[in-house]
């Protein structure tokens, strides 16, 4: 109910909606304490509003699902107008890098592609305030597809230094490039300059990504479960679902075996038949998993018939996303050798590649339906097995379903946000009073 709330909330105060607003404002309040002439105050205007507007529709039409994560909005909006506040401030150079933080700090907290998008946004602003050459703007859109491409070993402790070392070489190197291979004492200063304020945007990229993950991110549900509390749920979640904890890559390039092959278009109404060959194979090999591969299926054709996905894909990626336990230890590997010898339909293929949470990410609806329906049920029965009463299913479901989202796990499936949170709501609604 209050995370209702706060989605009704964003969509009356939707802080993406108003970004050009709020970034034409910005330019014009800058601009007249800057004092600058009037042609040049509309033409950055009407520039800003252009780009700030590209923003949104990349963001409405290929990336609305990252809006969902926790403070998405307030971050992209914040870095967005500091760093226009950073690029408009009069320097005596322009080798003065600061507001490249907002499309780092995007990059770290939000998306990677959305971080480019906004880099390349400020860079063109910086090149018409400023007046910048074309070879100084090319510099600029190489050093942010570099940080940006970095950005996650940025915010990391164990990769940091490896990366400011690739990023600070580079803009060391490009400078050197730039002035034809030759440094000058009297602009040696310049050159310092611009590494210092590399250097300094990398190091409040790395602050900013460190206090979030230890603050914003504490709370990752409406039960204000911790995060300490949270790593204990996870491991709870993956010891349920996995198991081999290997990965390896053969599943990645499995070939199709020369033996025994029923073809490649096996129907759905033999697949969906509890008492098919291969079901009664399950059933021998163990009751539990026969009855837990009914369980899946019931729940995923039921999640996918709640918002409109393929239920017969659905219900038989549950069916047998674990087939591969009937064969052998790693029954990911083994699951897809059966696959290809019973003739599945390549998009089943595709969901048990991708329903287990330590190999790809799931690239359709169905997938990440059965994904969440195995993480949900094997947690919960997984905890109550081991006697933890501290977590009950309504916060098991919350806390998964955030942790797929703050993880980017969703984000090739083209599930909308009205889907999310629908599909959360059916699981809430099904299971909340726990797994029998």
């Amino acid at each position: 109910m209050e995370e209702s709330k706060r989605f009704k909330l964003f969509r009356v105060i939707d802080l993406i909606t108003f970004l050009p607003i709020l970034t034409l404002l910005t330019v014009i309040i800058l601009g007249l304490v800057k004092k600058s002439e009037l042609v040049e105050m509309i033409r950055l205007s009407i520039l800003t509003l252009v780009l700030s507007t590209v923003v949104i529709y990349y963001i409405r039409s290929f990336k609305e699902s990252i809006m969902d994560k926790k403070y998405a909005k307030p971050i992209l909006v914040l870095g967005y107008l500091i760093s226009i506040v950073l690029l408009m401030l009069p320097y005596d150079t322009d080798m003065v890098y600061l507001w490249m933080l907002g499309g780092l700090i995007t990059a770290m907290l939000i998306d990677s592609k959305l971080g480019l998008l906004i880099h390349f946004n400020l860079s063109f602003m910086a090149g018409i305030s400023m007046a910048l050459k074309p070879e100084v703007i090319i510099y600029l859109l190489i050093m942010g597809v570099l940080i940006c491409m970095l950005s996650d070993y940025l915010k990391q402790k164990s990769t940091i230094i490896y990366a400011s070392v690739i990023i600070l070489s580079t803009n060391i190197t490009l400078n050197f490039v730039i002035h034809n291979f030759i440094f000058e004492s009297s602009s040696n200063s310049d050159y310092i300059i611009s590494l210092f304020s590399i250097l300094l945007i990398l190091v409040l990229g790395f602050l900013i990504s460190q206090l979030y993950e230890k603050n914003v991110s504490r709370y990752l549900d409406k039960n204000n479960l911790p995060v300490e509390e949270m790593v204990h749920i996870e491991a709870f979640e993956e010891q349920a679902v996995v198991v081999d904890d290997i990965e390896n890559p053969f599943i990645q390039y499995i070939p199709e075996p020369v033996y025994y092959d029923y073809g490649s278009g096996t129907s759905y109404d033999l697949l969906l038949e509890e008492n098919n060959e291969l079901m009664m194979k399950m059933k021998d090999f163990s009751t539990n998993l026969y009855e837990h591969a009914l369980l899946i299926g019931d729940i995923a054709y039921r999640g996918a018939k709640e918002i409109g996905a393929n239920e017969l894909l659905a219900k038989a990626g549950g069916l047998y996303h674990e087939v591969g336990k009937i064969k052998g230890s790693n029954y990911m590997e083994e699951g897809l050798l059966i696959a290809y010898q019973y003739g599945f339909p390549k998009e089943l293929k595709d969901i048990l590649r991708q329903h287990n949470i330590k190999y790809d990410k799931p690239t359709s609806v169905e997938a990440v339906i059965v994904m969440l329906a195995d993480n949900v049920i094997s947690t919960i029965d997984y905890i109550e097995k081991n006697g933890d009463r501290r977590y009950t299913p309504e916060a098991i479901i919350e806390n998964i379903f955030q942790m797929r989202m703050e993880k980017g796990t969703l984000d090739d499936s083209g599930l909308s946000i009205k889907g999310y949170k629908a599909l959360k709501e059916f699981f809430l609604r099904e299971l909340n009073t726990g797994v029998k």
